[in-house]
């Protein structure tokens, strides 16, 4: 079983061995606004239904105006030019590719590829992943994270090309998801230009939970391997929120590090520190809110719109210096 780093993880560890990662704005974090039809899927548990993303950090942020697609390249622009971004991200909120946000996004992936070579790194549960959103994805080289935290039916037949169960709303429409993820990874397979031999564009992140203790962690190290005899990056993250056991909460965090590839405990992370939302990163919100991490959407260091060139170096200037703790988490790369 061979091991491949994502690309944007590899390419910022480059970034890093040449001294320059702590003196740009390595990653723009562009959210869009809050809209995901993943939310009303219900799955059975317990005998009860209940919302296949229950529990999902970004239920309770809010959606108002947001910026105009002339203002996001503005933004880009400004970042391209002054901070030396390589990464956009888009993540952080609901679903990429809902209806009321394809266009944008996929504005977003082509104007900052076309313009500066900036990639974008995306993260998806697999919902609306139609041809043309897997054939835009691939052809300006996008990262992709595939979370499976509402996709709990995901296991390692599924690169065997197992059938799942087709159901009608609100019930989680399995074979289409399925369906969707393959078209994706198929569409990356295919395509002529392919990153440095031992990276992938396409990653699958996985969250821990006590579910794993009942199987001694078997559905997650076969997934892992299947991922990987398939030529993409596997992950595990812990959940946001902190299990009160701390004996518990240990046992989450050495099954999530012992399946992660390299040992990661994110895909950004280089020399132990997250780069997305603790260090070289600067988030600019769907209503131009600037914040540290793409998670947050309280409080905020004001609207770039309405900054001049001076305010905005000196909120990023902040950002770089305080680096270090996740401020989602409060703790150090958890």
């Amino acid at each position: 079983m061979k091991e491949r780093k994502l690309e944007i993880t590899k390419k910022l560890e480059d970034i890093a061995h040449k001294g320059v990662l702590d003196d740009i704005v390595a990653i723009l974090n562009l959210p869009s606004a809050n809209y995901c039809e993943k939310r009303a899927e219900r799955v059975l548990v317990n005998n009860r239904l209940q919302q296949s993303c229950f529990g999902c950090i970004s239920q309770d942020i809010r959606t108002g105006s947001a910026l105009s697609l002339a203002e996001i390249k503005d933004v880009i622009d400004i970042f391209a030019r002054d901070y030396e971004t390589r990464f956009i991200t888009i993540n952080g909120r609901g679903d990429p590719f809902h209806s009321r946000l394809k266009s944008l996004n996929l504005s977003k992936v082509r104007y900052a590829f076309d313009k500066y070579g900036i990639q974008s790194y995306i993260f998806t549960s697999g919902n609306n992943l139609d041809n043309e959103v897997c054939s835009t994805l691939v052809g300006n080289d996008a990262n992709i994270m595939i979370s499976l935290f509402g996709n709990q039916f995901i296991d390692a037949d599924f690169f065997a090309g197992r059938e799942y169960t087709k159901a009608l709303k609100p019930l989680q429409n399995q074979a289409e998801i399925a369906d969707n993820l393959r078209r994706l990874i198929q569409a990356y397979r295919e395509h002529p230009n392919q990153p440095e031999q031992g990276t992938t564009r396409i990653g699958i992140n996985y969250v821990v939970s006590e579910r794993d203790f009942v199987d001694k962690g078997t559905k997650v190290k076969d997934l892992k391997q299947a991922t990987n005899d398939n030529g993409l990056f596997f992950v595990c993250n812990l959940p946001f929120q902190e299990n009160p056991d701390k004996n518990i909460q240990e046992l989450l965090k050495d099954i999530a590090r012992a399946h992660s590839n390299f040992n990661l405990p994110h895909s950004t992370v280089v020399n132990g520190q997250c780069q997305m939302g603790a260090g070289s990163s600067v988030t600019i919100d769907y209503d131009g809110t600037m914040y540290r991490c793409p998670y947050m959407d309280i409080g905020g260091d004001g609207k770039i719109q309405n900054l001049g060139p001076k305010d905005i170096h000196e909120v990023v200037m902040r950002y770089m210096k305080n680096k270090g703790l996740c401020v989602i988490r409060l703790s150090e790369n958890e």
